[in-house]
Parts: C-alpha cells; structure tokens; sequence
C-alpha cells in the first residue's frame, strides 16, 4: 500500500488490488477525493468496474455494509482495515443518478417516499455515528455542538460569534424541532441527495453509507428535496428541515475543530451562511 500524496489515506497499489478485485486492473481513475475519502472506477481485464474506495476518519461503512441486508444496498466488502483507515471495494451502479433525470418535484416526492420506506425497512443491527432518537439524546449531542462552536468562536471562527451560537441553541430547542425528534426514529442515511441515489429499472440504489444516524426518518426527505432544488419543507415538515440543518452545522464544526482544521475559515463561512438564512432571529 501507498500513502495518498496529499491526505491522510491509504491506498493499494495495483498488483495488491488486482487478485483483491478479481483481475487485473487495466485502467484507474479518481472519481472524488477531499482529505478524508478518495474514490476511484476499476476497470478489470474482462471488462468488469468496481468502486474502489480509501477513507478515514468517522465512518462507520464498512460496518454497515457488512450488517445491513436490503435490496437499496450495492454489494460490498472491506479489504483492508487499521487504524482507523478502511479500504473497501463496492459495486459500480450503472444507472441514472436521480439529479439527472431533470424530475417534475411531485415524483421526485414520490420516489423520495418509496426510498424512505425502503431505508426504514433495513435489517440488521445497524451501526450508527450518532444517536438522536429521543429528546435527551438530543439535547446531549446539541450540548456537546454548541461547546464545539464556542471553542472555535474567536480561535478559528470570525465569522460564527456567541449571538450565532444562541441563535442555534434556541432553534435546536424550538418547539417544532422537538416535536419531530419526540415523533420517532429509525435509520438515517443523512447524506441522501442527487448524486447518491440511482434510480434503475429494478428499483433504487442508495450509495455513501459513512455517516448514517439514529433519528427523525424526515431528515432524509428533506436532503434529497433540496439537494434536487425543491423546498424540502413542503414535504418534510419545518421541524425535520432544521433538525437536518443542525446536523449539518455540527459536521460542519467537526471538520474545523478536528478533520480539517486547515479549512476552518471555509467551515466558519458555511456556518455562519447556514445560521444567517435559516436560524438567526431577523
């Protein structure tokens, strides 16, 4: 294996992955890389692709992958795990992904709503990054957020100050966010958008399964709608709309604080762009 040139990650070399993925690789591209992930197309000898997939940090995929059964799920499997690092080789959907296909919103809805059910429907002891399947998990993992953002605020923040942090606290206990957390949970894959879920002749895939959570089923209603451009509190509700704004900010705030400390002023700007259009009192 081979450290990547600029991040923290580990990779195999060719003739390490060849026997691994089931023939010689003959061509090899990345796909995306950012410091904590990088993902590259194998193509094998006979023609067969794969996703070849090198990540660090909070991640729980492999895990997933290896307990989770659902037809929603590509096929999967780990070769290499320490430290931290994971090396996975993962099916290569062929097939539209749902942004392309330029959908009227009432069947983006709709589908939406199928995806949902199937999600809820995945068996197996399912891991998690985090749990806010009740109003007191709630409240500790918003605690431990807000501590977060106050340590950055004046160390690595100039943009996000106190009055930001209050906003957020007030909203993260807000009467419609408490009532979505307090109306159930299940599993959540909290990153469903447009460029992760297919959409082919025998059903969906749903791909990205690092950071799934414990919590309100709607916080994924709400990522795909606005990920595809359409107000995701029509059909997610305004409760489950800020609960995923907030999670958003508290990714956002582990990156600065402890993934991607070098980034901290991009983090600082998305914050504080997050805070201003949807929590701040105007």
């Amino acid at each position: 294996m081979h450290r990547h040139a600029y991040f923290d990650l580990w990779l195999h070399d060719d003739d390490e992955l060849g026997p691994l993925a089931g023939g010689e690789i003959v061509e090899r591209v990345t796909l995306h890389e950012w410091p904590l992930s990088s993902v590259q197309r194998l193509t094998l000898s006979g023609g067969r692709a794969l996703i070849y997939k090198s990540q660090f940090g909070p991640t729980v995929e492999s895990e997933f992958y290896a307990r989770a059964r659902s037809e929603l799920l590509p096929w999967a499997r780990t070769v290499a795990e320490f430290d931290g690092h994971v090396c996975m080789l993962i099916e290569f959907v062929r097939g539209p992904l749902i942004e392309k296909l330029d959908l009227p919103e009432d069947e983006a809805a709709r589908i939406g709503r199928e995806v949902l059910a199937q999600i809820t429907a995945i068996s197996g002891e399912l891991p998690h990054v985090y749990d806010v399947s009740d109003e007191k998990k709630w409240e500790t993992f918003i605690r431990a957020m807000l501590r977060t953002l106050t340590e950055l605020v004046g160390e690595k923040f100039s943009l996000v100050n106190k009055a930001t942090v209050g906003d957020l606290e007030r909203w993260a206990f807000s009467e419609s966010v408490i009532s979505t957390i307090r109306a159930g949970a299940g599993c959540v894959h909290r990153d469903l958008s447009g460029d992760n879920l297919f959409v082919l002749r025998d059903g969906y895939r749903l791909i990205d399964w690092q950071r799934p959570i414990l919590g309100p089923p709607g916080v994924d209603v709400a990522s795909l709608m606005a990920s595809l451009g359409f107000d995701p509190a029509r059909h997610a509700g305004e409760g489950a709309v800020r609960v995923w704004h907030l999670l958003n900010v508290n990714w956002l705030a582990q990156c600065a604080a402890r993934w991607f400390p070098d980034g901290a002023p991009t983090y600082d700007k998305q914050i504080a762009e997050l805070a201003l259009d949807n929590f701040v009192t105007r």
